[in-house]
C-alpha cells in the first residue's frame, strides 16, 4: 500500500507568511521521491501543539514567537518551545523565525533545523529537504503505522474474539501484558527485515543469513532498566583504568541490594590487540597468515573462552572483552560511569557462559591413551597396538 502525501505542520502567528509557506512546499520534491505534500496551517501555539497531539505529521515547521516575544527577551523561549514539543511527540523540527539567536547551539541537530527569515524560503526549503535526506521521517512514519497495525490486529483479532474470556476477569494487565509481547514478537530479527523492506530500502547487511546478525542485536541501546544488569558495558574510570567495562554480576543480585561489591572485565580496543595490528601494519614476515587467522578467531569468539568480541556500533567501537582482567570495586562506582549498552538476549547469556566455563575449566592428567588401544585392540602376536593418527 502506498504512503499518503507527506504531511507538514506550520505553526506560525503570521497568517500571510502561513500561507506562502504551505504555497511554496506544495510543488516542492522534498522528500527526493517525488511524493505528494500535504501541509496544515495553524496561527495559534497552543492550539498548534493540540493538533500536533492528536495527529501524525513528518515535519513541523514553526516561528519561536509565542506569548508576545519581543526581542532581547526570554533567551530560553528556543528551549521551553522544544521541550513542549518533545512532551507531546517525536517530530523533527524547523524552527522559521526572527530570532534565531534565542535559539542555543545545544539544541540545533540534523532533525533540529533553525532558519532566520531573512534566509528566506529558499533556505527553508534547504533545511526541509536536508531533514528529510535522512530518511529518518520515513522511518519514524514506518514505524508508527507498524506499532498501530500490530494494536489493531491483535484487539480485533485475539482480544474482541476473547473478550468473553477477558472481560470475566477483573485484572485486565493481562491484555496489556500479551499485547506488549506480541509487539515485542512483532519486532523479532525477521519482522526488522520486512520493515526495512516495506520502507522502500533493500535489506542490506540487515538481511539475516543462516547463523548470523546484524552488529546492532547484540545491544539494547540505552540501556532500559533502572538496576544495571549482568551484561552492561560501561564507560569510565574504575581504579586508575580508564576504559570501557561489561558487568558480569548476577543481575538478581544488583536488584535485590545482596551485591556489596561488582565484578567488572575490561573491554579492550581491538584496534589495541597485536593479532590486529599485524593484521593492519602489513607485515610481510611470513607471520601475516597467522595473525590473519588470530583475528578471525577473535572475532568469531572462537580463539578461547578467555576472549568475546563485541563489534563496532554507534559510539561502541570494537572491542574484546579480556575475561582475565578483572576488576572488583564496590557498587557505588557503577553510579559514576556511563551506561552505554546492554547485551540482549542470548547474546548476555553467552558471556555468562563463558565467564564459568572459563574459570570452571578443570586440568587433569592426560589418560594413557596408549595402553588403553592395546586392551582394546590387541595385535594377533600379543604385542602393543601401532598408535593411531589422529590429525
Amino acid at each position: 500500500m502506498p504512503d499518503p502525501a507527506w504531511s507538514v505542520l506550520i505553526i506560525d502567528d503570521d497568517v500571510d507568511l502561513c500561507g506562502q509557506i504551505a504555497e511554496f512546499l506544495q510543488g516542492e520534491d522534498i522528500s527526493g521521491d517525488g511524493e505528494p505534500v500535504h501541509v496544515t496551517t495553524n496561527t495559534d501555539f497552543d492550539d498548534g501543539l493540540v493538533v500536533l497531539e492528536r495527529e501524525h505529521f513528518d515535519l513541523l515547521i514553526l516561528d519561536l514567537r509565542r506569548g508576545g516575544l519581543k526581542e532581547g527577551e526570554g533567551d530560553d523561549a528556543g528551549l521551553q518551545v522544544l521541550q513542549a514539543i518533545k512532551l507531546r511527540r517525536f517530530i523533527p523540527v524547523v524552527f522559521y523565525t526572527a530570532l534565531p539567536k534565542h535559539i542555543p547551539d545545544g539544541i540545533k541537530t540534523p532533525l533540529v533545523r533553525v532558519v532566520g527569515k531573512n534566509e528566506g524560503l529558499g533556505g527553508l526549503l534547504t533545511a526541509v529537504k536536508e531533514i528529510f535526506a535522512t530518511k529518518l521521517p520515513r522511518v519514524n512514519r514506518g514505524f508508527i503505522r507498524h506499532v498501530e497495525g500490530v494494536q489493531r490486529e491483535y484487539m480485533w483479532e485475539f482480544v474482541a474474539k476473547n473478550w468473553a474470556e477477558f472481560g470475566t476477569s477483573s485484572d485486565h494487565t493481562s491484555i496489556a501484558y500479551f499485547l506488549a509481547r506480541r509487539l515485542a514478537m512483532s519486532l523479532s530479527d525477521a519482522a526488522v527485515g520486512q520493515f526495512v523492506l516495506d520502507l522502500g530500502g533493500d535489506m542490506g547487511s540487515a538481511a539475516l543469513t543462516a547463523g548470523h546478525v546484524h552488529p546492532m542485536r547484540l545491544y539494547v541501546m540505552p540501556p532500559l532498566h533502572i538496576d544495571p544488569l549482568v551484561g552492561e558495558l560501561f564507560r569510565g574510570d574504575v581504579e586508575g583504568g580508564e576504559g570501557y567495562w561489561i558487568l558480569l554480576t548476577p543481575s538478581c543480585d544488583l536488584a535485590q541490594k545482596k551485591a556489596d561489591r561488582v565484578v567488572l572485565a575490561k573491554a579492550e580496543l581491538l584496534t589495541d590487540m597485536a593479532a590486529h595490528k599485524a593484521v593492519h601494519e602489513g607485515k610481510a614476515d611470513g607471520k601475516l597468515k597467522d595473525a590473519l587467522k588470530d583475528v578471525e578467531r577473535l572475532l568469531s569468539n572462537s580463539k578461547s573462552d578467555r576472549y568475546f568480541y563485541l563489534p563496532e556500533c554507534l559510539e561502541i567501537p570494537d572491542l574484546i572483552i579480556d575475561l582475565q582482567h578483572l576488576v572488583g570495586c564496590p557498587c557505588e562506582v557503577l553510579d559514576k560511569l556511563h551506561r552505554v549498552a546492554t547485551l540482549d538476549s542470548p547474546f548476555a547469556e553467552s558471556l555468562v557462559a563463558r565467564f564459568l566455563r572459563y574459570f570452571g575449566r578443570l586440568g587433569t592428567p592426560d589418560l594413557d591413551v596408549l595402553a588403553i588401544m592395546q586392551r582394546l585392540y590387541p595385535k594377533p602376536d600379543g604385542g602393543p597396538a601401532k598408535a593411531v593418527a589422529t590429525g
